[in-house]
């Protein structure tokens, strides 16, 4: 009884030392480094590529989509889409930006007339923030104008408010690259 009582004891830190790579990598979710979509982002899990055509005021563009739904009741996403460069150019970036905002939030049954808007930036790249909820649907979102590029970050959630910890993880993680 003595020897089966060492082993045990030999064996249980040598298991939890095997385990505990495993374990960090699962509470750091799933890094994710697009290289043509010049950034990198930390997902709670491994999120699902698409690219597909809308329709915008300047004719059909495609948006790059990567979607992590973590369950039925929250995704975490990073989208972007090209403009043409002229267009951007010629337009007013903080209208750009004002307009991809309102739109989003309107399309989830937000009011965004009433959205406390936040100025962000990254690596020199101006984006607004806003974290609102119309009572059911709870979002966080940014878009980022990076030269003719707009970056989407969102994190949608259904029911109940996003939490500091999810917001900071994910949005704190977004790193633009050249």
């Amino acid at each position: 009884m003595k020897t089966t009582t060492k082993l045990i004891r030999l064996l249980v830190p040598i298991l939890l030392l095997a385990i505990l790579p495993v374990l960090i990598q699962a509470q750091d979710g799933h890094k994710l480094n697009s290289k043509k979509g010049l950034f990198s982002i930390t997902f709670p899990g491994q999120p699902e590529y698409s690219v597909e055509d809308v329709e915008t005021a300047v004719g059909k563009l495609k948006m790059h989509t990567y979607l992590y739904e973590k369950s039925n009741d929250a995704a975490y996403m990073v989208a972007y889409i090209d403009y043409p460069t002229d267009m951007v150019e010629e337009s007013d970036n903080d209208v750009l930006l004002d307009a991809a905002l309102d739109g989003a939030l309107s399309s989830w049954g937000i009011n965004a007339e009433k959205a406390k808007k936040e100025t962000t930036w990254h690596s020199g790249y101006k984006g607004i923030f806003c974290k609102e909820s119309n009572g059911e649907t709870y979002a966080a979102y940014e878009v980022v104008l990076k030269g003719a590029r707009l970056y989407q970050i969102a994190i949608l959630q259904y029911g109940k408010s996003i939490g500091k910890k999810e917001l900071s993880t994910f949005y704190d993680s977004f790193k633009m690259n050249d």
